[in-house]
């Protein structure tokens, strides 16, 4: 089967009502890889909505979903979003169609690396560029920020060393990440503190490498 084959063959099914996980699992991929290929063939993707529970909120898009994690007055969790849609994880495409949701969710980054990683999670939604944030579904080890959409093959990681890590713990989980970012086929793009003091040095590279 070509390459243009599978594409048909994906499109025609999702729009039969075929759901992006399960064809994904059908063709033996990643969700975000067939949201892509519909995308690119101009395929609206759905998204999900849910009834109301009794004291939840009823969310039937991603708006809605982002004016709920700001009433909070505090940072949530992924959980805790997904149980506003009634479901156990939140899907990858609400990140992709609502890039701003990564601002209200709860970082896992050390104390003494919130400020760097806020201020790499502004620059991205400030340059309208979807991301995940602190993704492991890719390499199984958290990754700063993973790209979304058309940058998909890209990811940005903090190369600042925790104070809680020695010397040569870090080296080896930035060894970790290499060697599973290649087998994914996935680009780090590591920022130090002086890429910090200038981020928007990056944009050309992100673009040139996407």
């Amino acid at each position: 089967m070509t390459k243009e084959e599978r594409d048909f063959e994906i499109v025609y099914a999702y729009k039969k009502g075929q759901s992006i996980n399960s064809l994904a699992k059908k063709y033996s991929t990643y969700p975000i890889t067939i949201s892509r290929i519909l995308k690119n063939r101009g395929v609206e993707l759905r998204h999900d909505t849910s009834k109301s529970k009794k004291g939840n909120l009823k969310v039937e898009c991603g708006d809605e979903l982002i004016e709920w994690a700001k009433s909070q007055g505090r940072p949530v969790t992924k959980q805790e979003l997904a149980k506003q849609i009634n479901r156990k994880r939140l899907s990858p495409s609400y990140f992709i169609k609502y890039p701003e949701l990564g601002r209200y969710i709860v970082t896992r980054e050390q104390k003494d690396l919130q400020d760097y990683a806020e201020k790499v999670y502004k620059w991205l939604q400030k340059n309208d560029i979807p991301y995940k944030p602190n993704d492991r579904t890719k390499l199984g080890l958290s990754l700063t920020a993973l790209l979304l959409n058309e940058y998909s093959n890209l990811a940005l990681q903090l190369n600042i060393k925790p104070k809680y890590i020695s010397k040569e713990n870090y080296a080896k989980s930035i060894k970790m990440r290499l060697r599973k970012a290649g087998e994914a086929g996935i680009t780090i793009l590591w920022l130090d503190k002086e890429t910090m003091r200038d981020l928007d040095s990056l944009k050309l590279l992100i673009e040139t490498l996407k």
